[in-house]
């Protein structure tokens, strides 16, 4: 789901107003829009929690900065994955999918015993680490901000809620409902967005949602410890066979 997807976003229904003064409420909450998303895109550093089937569908938490260190920790514990900035990347899953006992190939159990408790190293050209390094990207989310952060918005101000934190966020919506990409942004403080629904049938066939929890924090990716790590093409290969689903096939 965090795969490129311009063309899918694109809103038929929601074109701005370029320059002028603001004159409307739509063209205030327009403009607050463009300003919360200009603050994403100069964040250095997001948390990102999304859907992604690198991780059989479930939420993964995606910490990333300006200089491309990232941090990626499915929430079903079924994997975590570490890419510094040089693009050196690192994948461990978790004993609990590596359990021996839950081997039912030869494969699986030559999996189990190279890599429970270790982390792979991945090669440069391999799939897992194309796939981690795009999951890094946000493309979806920094496509979002593209579109959204630019003047001349218009928007829809919807009533206020309270996320789980107890902040206080304004919706603002661009496009219709079924059709539209709704931002929660906050209204103490600076406005960072907070959360992205995108509810539009050309993208996915039910709302998706990225909450965008933190900004600004350190994203420290150290090598983990020589002895807890493992190069193998060999098993490199077996594991996407059999631990990664949700792969493309490029």
């Amino acid at each position: 789901m965090l795969g490129a997807a311009g063309a899918a976003l694109a809103l038929t229904a929601c074109g701005g107003e370029a320059g002028g003064a603001v004159t409307d409420p739509q063209s205030t909450d327009g403009a607050l829009l463009s300003q919360s998303f200009q603050l994403f895109k100069q964040a250095p550093s997001v948390r990102v929690t999304a859907r992604a089937a690198v991780a059989m569908g479930t939420r993964v938490e995606i910490t990333t900065d300006r200089r491309k260190n990232c941090l990626a920790d499915a929430q079903n514990g079924f994997f975590q994955a570490a890419v510094e900035h040089g693009g050196r990347t690192w994948i461990r899953w978790s004993d609990d999918v590596l359990d021996p006992a839950r081997a039912i190939s030869a494969r699986q159990t030559e999996l189990s015993k190279g890599l429970r408790g270790k982390w792979l190293e991945l090669s440069d050209n391999g799939r897992i680490r194309k796939s981690m390094v795009d999951l890094c990207t946000l493309a979806t989310v920094h496509t979002i901000a593209e579109q959204l952060s630019q003047p001349g918005q218009r928007a829809v101000r919807e009533d206020e809620v309270n996320d789980e934190n107890g902040e206080r966020l304004a919706p603002l919506r661009q496009g219709e409902k079924g059709n539209s990409v709704t931002a929660y942004v906050k209204t103490d403080g600076k406005p960072y967005p907070r959360k992205i629904v995108v509810d539009m049938p050309t993208f996915a066939p039910e709302p998706v949602d990225f909450l965008l929890d933190a900004y600004g924090d350190p994203v420290s990716v150290k090598p983990p410890e020589r002895s807890r790590t493992v190069r193998s093409e060999h098993l490199e290969a077996l594991a996407e066979k059999e631990l990664a689903a949700g792969l493309s096939s490029g």
